[in-house]
This record gives C-alpha cells, sequence and structure tokens, in this order.
C-alpha cells in the first residue's frame, strides 16, 4: 500500500494546501473544478495513447475482460502460490514482492484458502500518462483499477511429515478399527489445522492494481503488465 498511500497524501497536501492559501469557498470551488477538469483531460490523454496502440481499445471492454477472465485467473495463481506461472504478468518489482510473500507462507508451512468466489465491483481509478503515477512507470499510459475478491478467510497450518503419519496410523479402537488420537477430520490431517478465520468466513478483499500496456519487441504483440498490486483491506461479506 505504501506507493498507493503516497499517492493520496499527496492529494490530500495539495488540497490543504489549496484551502490555506485561499479561505474563500468560491476559490476552493473553483481550484478543485479546474483540479477535475485536469484529471479528466489526462484521462482522456490516456486513453487517446492507448487506441493509438490498439485502435479496438475501448475502456469498458477491457475492464470487462479484466473482471472476467484476467483477474480470476490472476488470483488463483496467487493464492496457490503459483508464483512462476504469474512471472509473465507482472512486472520486475511487483513479482519480486509477491514471490516474497510466497516464500514466507511456504516456509511457514500455512495455506490460504484458494477459492475465488466471484470478482466484482471493478472500477478505474484513473488512466494517466508516463510521469503522473508514483507505481512502476514505463513509456505506456497505466491504468490503476480497483476491484473486490470475494474469497474464504481461512488460513490452514501444515502438519509436517512425521506427525502427519502418527495421525493417519492412529490407535486401534476395540473393534479394531484406527482412531485418530487427535480426532482430526481428514482435511485437517491432509491440508492442516485452521489457524485463522474458518470455512464459512467469505470476506471481499479490496485490492488495487496498476496494468501497464507494452510492446514485446520479441514476439511482436501488444501486451498488458501488472506494475502494482496491492491489497487494500477487507470486511465481512454477508
Amino acid at each position: 500500500m505504501q506507493k498507493t498511500q503516497q499517492k493520496i497524501k499527496i492529494l490530500k497536501e495539495d488540497a490543504e494546501e489549496a484551502w490555506e492559501t485561499s479561505q474563500n469557498p468560491w476559490v476552493y470551488r473553483a481550484s478543485s473544478v479546474y483540479d477535475t477538469l485536469t484529471a479528466e483531460s489526462e484521462f482522456a490523454a490516456a486513453s487517446r495513447q492507448l487506441q493509438k496502440l490498439d485502435p479496438d481499445f475501448t475502456m469498458e471492454n477491457w475492464k470487462k475482460d479484466v473482471m472476467e477472465h484476467t483477474l480470476p485467473s490472476i488470483m488463483k495463481l496467487f493464492l496457490e502460490g503459483r508464483i512462476q506461472e504469474l512471472k509473465p504478468w507482472l512486472g520486475e518489482a511487483v513479482y519480486n514482492r509477491l514471490a516474497a510473500e510466497v516464500r514466507a507462507r511456504k516456509s511457514e508451512g500455512v495455506q490460504m484458502d484458494t477459492n475465488v468466489l466471484a470478482i466484482m465491483n471493478g472500477e478505474i481509478l484513473a488512466c494517466e500518462l508516463e510521469g503522473s503515477t508514483n507505481v512502476e512507470k514505463g513509456a505506456d499510459p497505466i491504468i490503476l483499477l480497483h476491484f473486490m475478491c470475494q474469497q474464504i478467510h481461512c488460513v490452514r497450518k501444515k502438519i509436517n511429515n512425521e506427525k502427519k503419519g502418527d495421525a493417519a496410523g492412529g490407535q486401534s479402537g476395540a473393534d479394531g478399527d484406527k482412531v485418530d488420537p487427535d480426532d482430526k477430520t481428514y482435511i485437517d490431517r491432509e491440508l492442516g489445522e485452521i489457524v485463522e478465520g474458518s470455512e464459512d468466513d467469505i470476506r471481499a478483499n479490496s485490492y488495487v492494481v496498476a496494468f501497464q500496456r507494452e510492446y514485446d519487441e520479441e514476439q511482436m504483440a501488444l501486451n498488458w503488465k501488472i506494475v502494482d498490486f496491492r491489497f487494500n483491506g477487507a470486511i465481512a461479506y454477508l
């Protein structure tokens, strides 16, 4: 969230400075209108640049495709820790950060629930030209997208192989059947015990992701690259 927070901080500081330099609310309103118009013109300029790269590009069709196809795959791979398969989609800085998160999960033996129940509430926050954003930059415009991902908040800690074997062996009961001494379910034995959340703790997680259009000279094709990816909080989903 640091880069996104920096951007929000800058916007907040600009607004505070505008207010401090003029206590007249009409002057302040005029300044706000100017800022809005500037943002809109920048959005239009970036959109035109994207259409130069791809004449068939439209913002709505792009968002629809990302929400229905790209993000479900990206989230699934991330939750499953398949970082190498994600690599072609990611900018270097994003890849390094997410790879570190996945390595940390694996070293701690924890596993997040990998079910993606829904991708929803997509909103394009900005479409900006190079130099106007704090994310990792290149030559092409960047689209900043917010979305919600409906997930099961259930984190399990895997049991090591020795304990797993003991649990699988168990003890013999009076009828000769094996009895699990810890009375653990099959899922607990295979995936580990729940250490955070539960199997029915459904949450809507908020994410902000920045996509950048780039030209791949080797493949002679236009691709989208994720140059920033941030978890932005969660709410219980009722």
